[in-house]
């Protein structure tokens, strides 16, 4: 039961989205009919994380440093996603807890290749 990115294991996310991403032309014409052009679907999944370590945020940007796409899976009891490839997107990333222990908050927006 896990969620991994490359060669890490990533900890479980107290948010995760999916969103559909069509690329595609709508056409009108003059009698009113409406065509659509779908040329490509693909999905991104979103992950919400908070108070992560120094140590879990490294790696994360490790895989992020590659500049390249990474495999993407999900092995939960109830859901199973990939291994997909996917470019790696990152948010804004919140400092919530300064101190000696910089916890971070952080969004990863995960968009497959094809």
């Amino acid at each position: 039961m896990s969620f991994t990115l490359g060669n890490i294991t990533l900890p479980r996310p107290q948010g995760f989205e999916r969103r559909q991403v069509e690329t595609s032309k709508t056409h009108r014409t003059v009698s009113g009919k409406t065509t659509k052009d779908i040329t490509n679907r693909k999905e991104q999944y979103i992950l919400s994380y908070e108070h992560l370590t120094q140590s879990e945020i490294t790696d994360i940007l490790g895989e992020w440093d590659l500049e390249t796409t990474r495999t993407f899976q999900v092995s939960e009891t109830n859901l199973s996603i990939g291994p997909t490839e996917v470019h790696i997107e990152i948010g804004t990333r919140k400092y919530l807890t300064p101190g000696g222990d910089y916890r971070e908050d952080i969004v990863l927006v995960l968009t497959e290749v094809e």
